[in-house]
């Protein structure tokens, strides 16, 4: 059977569908492999897809041994990393072992590194040091598994990106909460007619509640999308967060106060779809947390419709926001340092200080020159 093609979106990655109780992939080659059942959710489905791929992709897509390495430091590996970042070290993966498909282990040298990083992200100095820590660290593996001699990262030299020193301004976040929820545009029908079309994002509501909720609880964003309802300690009348950045480092933590605020919010997010078998606060159609993907497109949709698609405006920003307001608004760095989970004051400084423009309290008059 050939794969149909989609007459509206349902949501799921290309050539997948859902068939029966099952979720199943159409390999290129028209076959129909089975990934999981439906209940099992978006999560199991998406790790048996990267599988699948990743062992047919080979034959039809690369001559080097590279891809087939890579494949297997990624199947091995993949569980040491923390689910909040797992998929995306794998999506990482993914784009080495592509641009590399008809590679030989034993041909990478710093200069295909080095043109890997430039060719794909130019003027993405973030991306390409993230991406180089990616190559970094697989082929320190490689060479203790004896598939390579040397680590060709160590002579690549990947610029230090400039201190991030963006803050939203109050009336740009609340118009992109705003067109979070809704859409419009103008259909233009012949060569005179012309109407507006206007609608509601399904995913809004939920969208709202996530930036509400990284404001309100200067928490970052990966630790509000995979925040559970176990978290909320309603006896305590707080939140525990272990922020996942921490987690296997200092393990610094931090419990949040239930404002009446953060709870305007839950409790709205409590009644939005799916209801039922709920386990995580910020939640897709299926109930599984939502990937950092669908965040960064909703937001991106909504900064396009608020106008700002022009402002260099993140997710990520929306936390330095929130600690830059709470210093205006009074609140030391001490209360600071402990509601970001720091454990080094510098980077709490480091959050503010650059978003905190200094007013000169210098006053100069023209001069009148020498009487006469």
């Amino acid at each position: 059977m050939n794969a149909r093609r989609r007459t509206r979106p349902d949501g799921l990655p290309g050539r997948v569908y859902e068939k029966g109780a099952s979720y199943y992939w159409v390999r290129p080659d028209n076959r129909w492999i089975r990934l999981s059942k439906v209940l099992e959710g978006d999560l199991k489905m998406l790790e048996r897809l990267a599988e699948e791929k990743r062992r047919f992709q080979p034959v039809f897509e690369g001559r080097g041994n590279l891809p087939a390495i890579i494949s297997t430091y990624m199947d091995q590996k993949a569980s040491t990393y923390a689910a909040s970042y797992r998929d995306e070290w794998k999506r990482r993966g993914e784009g080495v072992r592509s641009y590399f498909r008809d590679w030989n282990v034993e041909r990478i040298d710093a200069a295909a590194v080095e043109d890997f990083l430039l060719n794909n992200w130019p003027d993405k100095l973030p991306t390409q040091r993230a991406m180089k820590a990616w190559l970094s660290t697989f082929f320190s593996w490689a060479v203790r598994k004896k598939h390579a001699t040397v680590n060709p990262t160590r002579e690549v030299k990947v610029k230090k990106p400039k201190k991030r020193n963006v803050y939203i301004r109050d009336d740009h976040f609340l118009a992109i909460r705003e067109w979070l929820l809704k859409y419009s545009f103008t259909l233009h029908e012949g060569t005179s007619q012309a109407r507006k079309v206007t609608g509601t994002v399904p995913t809004g509501p939920m969208m709202q509640c996530m930036i509400d909720l990284c404001y309100l609880t200067c928490q970052r964003s990966t630790d509000i999308r995979t925040l559970t309802w176990d978290q909320i300690d309603n006896e305590a009348g707080v939140i525990h967060f272990l922020p996942s950045k921490t987690e296997d480092s200092s393990g610094e933590a931090v419990d949040w106060p239930l404002t009446p605020d953060i709870n305007a919010v839950l409790s709205h997010a409590k009644l939005l779809a799916p209801a039922f078998g709920q386990k995580y606060v910020i939640r897709d159609r299926r109930g599984n947390p939502k990937t950092d993907q669908a965040c960064r497109d909703a937001w991106e949709g909504a900064m396009a419709r608020a106008g700002l698609a022009d402002k260099p405006y993140t997710i990520k920003d929306i936390r330095a926001k929130a600690m830059t307001d709470a210093r205006r608004a009074g609140y030391d760095l001490d209360a600071l340092q402990v509601a970001g989970a720091h454990t080094d004051r510098s980077t709490t400084q480091g959050y503010i200080k650059s978003r905190e423009v200094p007013v000169s309290t210098v006053v100069l008059h023209l001069p009148q020159g020498d009487a006469a």
